[in-house]
C-alpha cells in the first residue's frame, strides 16, 4: 500500500489571527441576506459564505435584484432587465429604474436626531450634524446651487477639505443630478487642472481658508490659477465663509450668506440609475489623469452592499476613514449614511505617532479606516494603542492604499487587539473593492478575507489558470454595477477598451498582481504593471518590500529597472532607500540586506544597485510612484510631474552618482600583478556585487550572487589568472577565501567536467547521492538546495553532455543513462546506489536505477523531485482527459494573451519547431529556453540551448517503465498543467512513498521554499 507521509519540519508560523465568534457569524447583515435569500427560495438553508458567494456569482441578475429590495433603497421604475448583455465591458445594469443618491443618503426613514456627521479640525470645536440637520443644509445649499443655474448633467469641481462643508456640497450636487469631481487644497494648481480641465465644469466650490497643513502658494492663488484655466466656469462657491480671491475674474459666492436667505425642503427628483455622480481620476503618473464616470446607481448599490455585508456596518455606528477629497475612500466613507451610520471626518496633520488612534478612542469609532504606513509608523514609534487607549467601541480595522503585508497583521493583533483587520483592495476604477473582509471568515495574515460578493474575481496566472497557488492578474469575469460608464471624453470607448479590456476581451483586468489562497482568501502584490523580470524570472517589487520592512534602519524603498544594455542585457534592479534619521547606506547595511533577500526570497531579488536618497516620488494621494521613478532612473522625461505631491526628489535619483556606475569598470588587470589572489577576488566581488568591504569569510550566493555574476566572475578570472575553472567551483568554495585556494593550486578536472562535487561527505555518513542534471543540463540551479541540506552524505550532480567547448548534445534518455553510469562508477564502483534527480534529471535516474538492478546492483533509494513525463505517456484515462481539454486551454490561453501576445506566442512556437527538426538533423536549436524561464532566453549560449533541445526530444520520446524498487517522490504542492501522481503510482506501485513540498515546479527550489525541500530530502536520506 502507498505511505502517504506526513509532512516533515517545523510547523507553519500561526497565520489565523482572529476568528469571528459563532453569535458574530449568525448575527451578522450577510447571515441575514442569506436567511432571507432561503425565506424567498432563492438560496438553500443553511447557506455559508462559499454557497453564496457561488449563487451570486452564478446568478447575478438574481442576486443583484435580490439585494436590491433586501436593501430598501428608495427608487422607482422597472427593476428588469437587471443587466443588458453578459459581456462586462458593454453591459448596464437597471436601464428602468430612477433614483436619487443623495435622498438615499438622508431618507427620512433614519431617526433625524440620529448623528450623521462629525468634523474635526484641529485647534477647533467639533462640528457634529444630526440626520436632520444636515437634511437641511443639503437642502437648502442645493437650492442655491440650482438659482446659481446647475442643473442635472451639469459638471461641478470642488478643492475641499475633508469636513462637514464637503459632505454637503458633495450631496447638494449630487441632489441635483448634477456630476461632481473633487480635489484636496494641498494638490497643486497643475495638478488640478489636469483633472478639471478636461471637464468643463460650470461651477467651482472651495474652501478658501487657509489650513495648518496648507504649504506652498496660498491657497485662494491657486484657486485663482485653477480658475483661470476653467473657460466654461460660471462662478466661484466659497464654502466656508467670505473671502477675497486676488485676480478672480469670475464671481465669487458665499455658500453661507446664500443658504442663509433660503428656504428649502429636501425633495429632489429621481434621475436614471447610471446618471453620473463622480468623476474619479486616475493617479496619473502614467500620462494625463483618465476621468473615470461613476454613476449614482451603481456606486450607491456596491457601496451599501460592501457596507452592510462586508463591513457589518450599522445604524449606530461610526466610521472614520483616515482620507482626503482627493482619493476615492472619500467617496466609499460618503456613501455610509446610506447605512444609518455616521460618519468622522478629518482635516489636518497627523501631528503625533498616536493622532488617529486618540481620534478613534474620544469619538468612539467602531470602524477604524487607515492605511499600511500609519500602521508601520505606529509600530516604528512603538505604539500600543490597546493599552494607552479606551478602544472598547473599536469593532473592525480597515486598511487600503497599498499592500498590507503579514507583518501588520501580527503588530495589529499583538498591541490593538483580536479585532477583524480587512485589507480592502480595488480602488478609484471601480469605486469599490474587488477583495475585502467577511464577517463569517477568519482573518489569514497578508491575506484579503473575501471577493466582493457577486464579483466572478479570478486570478489569471500566465498559464490562465486560477487556482490556489497560482499568481496572477487580477480579474472580474462578470458585469457588476460599480464598473465605471467610461472615460469622459472618450467618445468610441477606445481609451477605456485599452485601459481594462484590451488584455482579456470580455473580461475586467485590473492591473494587480494577486495570489489565490487555499484558504479562500487573496494576497495582492502590488500593480502588475510594476512587475521586473529579471534575468528571466518575474519579480514582484512587494515580494522585495516584504523583506526590507524587517530592517529598523528603512523608513521607506522603491525598486525599478533601469534599461542599461551596456550592464545587463535586461537592465538591472535598482533600489532606493530613505533610512531613518543619522543613518549611512554603508557596506554593511547593503551586505545585510543582500543577505536577507537571497535568504528570504531569492538571489533574483537582490537588486544591482543601491541608492541612498532624501525622498522617494508620491502622488497628490500618497500613493507610490514607481512610474515616476522608473522615468527619473531611466532619463526619460517623467510623466505628468504635475500628479505627484513631491516631483522636486526626481532630481536626486536621476542625478544620483551611483547610477554612473558600471560594474568592472576599474582596471582589474593592471592591479592583479601587485596583489595577491586574496585581495584580487574580495576587490572583484566588491565591484560585482556594490558592497564594500567585503570579507575573505563573505559567501558569494549569502550576498545575492547568481549564475550571471558567476559567469562574469569567472571570466575575469580567466582573464587575468590565466585559470579556467567550472562554475560548479561555487559551490564548494563559495567564499573569497576558499575561492582563492583553488584559484591558486587548482585541482584537477573531473572526467568531462560533467561529475561536480555539491557537497562534501562526513566518514560513516552513508553513501554518496547521486543528483541528475534537469533540463537545463547544469545542477547550478540546485545551489539553494545545496546550501539548505543538512546531511552528511557526499553529494554528487552529473551534468549534461555538450556543455564542454565542442561537445554533442544528447537527445535520448537511454543513451544518457548508459553514459551517465560509466561517469557514476568512476566514483563510486559498486553499490549500494542512492540516485535522484530534479524535474527531468527524475526520468534519467530512473533509467539508471533500472539499469544497475539489472546488472545485480543495489539501489537503495530512487528520488524523484516534481519528475513528469511527457503527455503522450501519462495513464490513459488521464492522457484522453489532457487530450480533449487541450483546446479549452489552447482557447483560454489565446484569450489571456490577446492578439499581440498570440502573434507573439504562434512566432515561438515555430521557432520551437523549426529547431527540433534541426536537433533531429543533428544540428544545434537556435532559439531554446531553459525550463521554466529561470533564465531569460537571451542570456543562453549557445551549448545551453543545443543540450536543452536534446533534453526536450529525449522527454518527448521516453515511455518509462514499471521499476520494483524503492521509490520516493517529492512533489511539489502546487501542482503544475496534469498530476503527475497517477504516473508514479502506476510506475512503483507500493513502494512509492509521497512527500509533498511547498511551492510549485520552480519555486519549490528557490528561497524560501527551498528550505521545505530541504527537510524532505534530508529525511529521506536519513533513511
Amino acid at each position: 500500500m502507498i505511505r502517504e507521509a506526513q509532512r516533515l519540519g517545523e510547523a507553519a508560523p500561526e497565520t489565523v489571527l482572529h476568528t469571528p465568534s459563532v453569535a458574530d457569524m449568525l448575527g451578522c447583515q450577510m447571515a441575514e441576506f442569506a436567511a432571507w435569500l432561503a425565506g424567498q427560495g432563492l438560496l438553500a438553508e443553511p447557506a455559508g459564505p462559499e454557497a453564496l458567494q457561488r449563487y451570486a456569482v452564478q446568478d447575478y441578475r438574481g442576486f443583484w435584484s435580490a439585494f436590491l429590495r433586501w436593501s430598501g433603497l428608495d427608487c422607482s421604475g422597472e427593476a428588469e432587465p437587471v443587466c443588458t448583455g453578459d459581456d462586462c465591458e458593454t453591459a448596464r445594469f437597471f436601464p428602468g429604474l430612477r433614483l436619487n443618491y443623495a435622498a438615499n443618503l438622508l431618507s427620512p426613514r433614519w431617526d433625524d436626531a440620529a448623528p450623521a456627521v462629525t468634523a474635526l479640525v484641529p485647534g477647533r470645536p467639533a462640528e457634529r450634524l444630526s440626520r436632520g440637520a444636515l437634511r437641511q443644509r443639503v437642502a437648502r445649499l442645493a437650492t442655491v446651487l440650482q438659482q446659481l443655474g446647475l442643473r442635472p448633467g451639469d459638471r461641478v469641481g470642488a478643492v475641499m477639505r475633508n469636513d462637514a462643508e464637503a459632505v454637503v456640497a458633495a450631496l447638494a450636487v449630487a441632489a441635483l443630478g448634477a456630476t461632481l469631481s473633487t480635489a484636496a487644497p494641498e494638490m497643486g494648481s497643475e495638478a488640478i487642472l489636469d483633472r478639471f480641465a478636461q471637464l468643463d465644469p460650470v461651477l467651482l466650490l472651495a474652501h478658501l481658508r487657509p489650513a495648518a497643513q496648507d504649504t506652498g502658494l496660498a491657497l485662494t492663488t491657486r484657486l485663482a490659477q485653477v480658475a483661470r484655466g476653467l473657460p466654461a466656469c460660471r462662478g466661484v462657491v466659497a464654502l466656508d465663509g467670505p473671502a477675497e480671491i486676488p485676480e478672480l475674474l469670475l464671481p465669487l459666492h458665499d455658500a453661507a450668506a446664500l443658504c442663509a436667505a433660503v428656504r428649502a425642503e429636501a425633495a429632489w427628483q429621481e434621475h436614471p440609475f447610471n446618471q453620473p455622480l463622480f468623476i474619479l481620476f486616475s493617479s496619473g503618473t502614467t500620462g494625463q489623469p483618465k476621468c473615470i464616470v461613476h454613476g449614482a446607481g451603481g456606486t450607491l448599490i456596491e457601496h451599501v452592499k460592501e457596507h452592510r455585508l462586508h463591513s457589518e456596518l450599522r445604524p449606530g455606528d461610526k466610521l472614520f476613514f483616515q482620507t482626503s477629497c482627493g482619493w476615492m475612500m472619500w467617496n466609499w466613507q460618503l456613501s455610509a449614511l446610506a447605512s444609518g451610520a455616521e460618519i468622522v471626518t478629518y482635516s489636518g496633520p497627523i501631528a503625533e505617532a498616536d493622532t488617529l488612534w486618540s481620534l478613534v478612542e474620544q469619538e468612539r469609532v467602531t470602524h477604524f479606516g487607515t492605511s499600511p504606513g500609519y500602521l508601520k509608523m505606529s509600530e516604528t514609534a512603538r505604539l500600543h494603542p490597546a493599552r494607552d487607549h479606551d478602544l472598547s467601541a473599536l469593532r473592525v480595522i480597515l486598511s487600503t492604499g497599498s499592500v498590507l503585508d503579514e507583518a501588520r497583521y501580527h503588530w495589529v493583533r499583538r498591541k490593538v487587539g483580536d479585532l477583524p483587520l480587512h485589507s480592502i483592495s480595488g480602488g478609484t476604477d471601480i469605486i469599490g473593492c474587488f477583495v475585502l473582509g467577511h464577517p463569517q471568515r477568519p482573518v489569514h495574515a497578508g491575506q484579503s478575507q473575501a471577493r466582493s460578493l457577486g464579483l466572478d474575481v479570478r486570478v489569471l496566472s500566465e498559464e490562465g489558470q486560477d487556482r490556489p497557488g497560482a499568481v496572477g492578474e487580477l480579474v472580474c469575469a462578470n458585469p457588476f454595477p460599480s464598473r465605471p460608464l467610461g472615460f469622459h471624453g472618450d467618445a468610441d470607448g477606445s481609451r477605456f477598451h485599452q485601459a481594462y479590456f484590451a488584455q482579456n476581451p470580455g473580461v475586467w483586468t485590473h492591473g494587480d498582481l494577486a495570489e489565490a489562497t487555499p484558504e479562500g482568501g487573496i494576497r495582492i502584490y502590488g500593480r502588475s504593471d510594476g512587475i521586473m523580470k529579471v534575468r528571466g524570472i518575474r519579480i514582484g517589487p512587494a515580494e522585495i518590500y516584504r523583506v526590507l520592512r524587517r530592517f529598523p534602519e528603512i523608513r521607506d524603498a522603491m525598486v525599478v529597472l533601469q534599461r542599461d544594455p551596456e550592464v545587463a542585457s535586461e537592465g538591472r534592479a535598482v533600489l532606493a532607500l530613505v533610512l531613518e534619521a543619522g543613518r549611512t547606506l554603508d557596506g554593511p547595511l547593503i551586505a545585510e540586506i543582500r543577505r536577507a533577500l537571497a535568504r528570504e526570497a531569492s538571489a533574483a531579488h537582490v537588486p544591482d544597485l543601491f541608492l541612498q536618497v532624501a525622498e522617494l516620488p508620491v502622488t497628490h494621494t500618497g500613493k507610490p510612484s514607481e512610474a515616476a521613478m522608473r522615468d527619473a532612473v531611466n532619463g526619460l522625461p517623467v510623466r505628468n510631474l504635475s500628479a505627484l505631491a513631491n516631483p522636486g526628489c526626481l532630481e536626486a535619483l536621476r542625478h544620483h552618482p551611483a547610477l554612473r556606475h558600471a560594474p568592472l569598470a576599474s582596471p582589474l588587470a593592471a592591479r592583479a600583478a601587485a596583489a595577491g589572489t586574496l585581495n584580487f577576488l574580495r576587490e572583484l566581488w566588491q565591484e560585482l556585487l556594490g558592497i564594500a568591504p567585503i570579507a575573505a569569510e563573505d559567501d558569494f550566493f549569502a550576498l545575492g550572487g547568481h549564475s550571471l555574476l558567476a559567469a562574469r566572475l569567472f571570466a575575469e578570472i580567466e582573464r587575468v589568472k590565466g585559470v579556467r575553472l567550472p562554475l560548479t567551483t561555487l559551490l564548494r568554495a563559495p567564499t573569497v577565501a576558499a575561492l582563492a585556494a583553488l584559484v591558486d593550486v587548482p585541482e584537477p578536472a573531473p572526467p568531462g567536467g560533467r561529475l561536480v562535487v555539491m557537497r562534501e561527505g562526513e566518514a560513516g555518513a552513508g553513501p554518496p547521492l547521486f543528483l541528475i542534471h534537469s533540463m537545463a543540463g547544469r545542477v547550478m540551479e540546485l545551489w539553494a538546495l545545496q546550501r539548505a541540506l543538512r546531511t552528511g552524505r557526499r553529494i554528487y550532480g552529473i551534468q549534461a553532455q555538450g556543455l564542454e567547448p565542442g561537445g554533442a548534445a544528447q537527445s535520448c534518455v537511454h543513451a544518457m543513462a548508459a553514459d551517465y553510469l560509466r561517469i557514476l562508477r568512476e566514483a563510486q564502483p559498486r553499490g549500494p546506489y542512492w540516485l535522484g534527480g530534479y524535474s527531468f534529471g527524475g526520468l534519467v535516474a530512473l533509467e539508471m536505477a533500472q539499469r544497475l538492478r539489472r546488472e545485480g546492483e543495489v539501489v537503495e533509494q530512487l528520488i524523484a523531485i516534481d519528475t513528469s513525463v511527457h503527455p503522450r505517456f501519462l495513464p490513459g484515462p488521464q492522457r484522453m482527459h489532457h487530450l480533449v481539454s487541450r483546446p479549452l486551454r489552447v482557447a483560454r490561453d489565446m484569450r489571456t494573451r490577446g492578439l499581440r501576445g498570440n502573434l507573439d506566442f504562434l512566432g515561438k512556437k515555430g521557432m520551437m519547431l523549426l529547431d527540433r527538426a534541426r536537433v533531429r538533423l543533428g544540428r544545434p536549436a537556435r532559439h531554446l529556453d531553459l525550463v521554466g524561464d529561470l533564465t531569460a532566453d537571451a542570456h543562453l549560449p549557445e551549448d545551453l540551448r543545443r543540450v536543452r533541445g536534446g533534453i526536450m526530444l529525449a522527454t518527448r520520446n521516453y515511455r518509462p517503465r514499471p521499476y520494483a524498487g524503492k521509490v520516493t517522490l517529492i512533489h511539489a504542492m502546487q501542482g503544475g498543467a496534469y498530476d503527475i501522481l497517477p504516473t508514479w503510482r502506476r510506475l512503483a506501485g507500493e513502494n512509492l512513498t509521497l512527500l509533498p513540498t511547498e511551492g510549485d515546479h520552480l519555486t519549490m527550489i528557490q528561497e524560501p521554499q527551498v528550505r521545505s525541500l530541504a527537510r524532505r530530502l534530508d529525511a529521506v536520506l536519513r533513511g
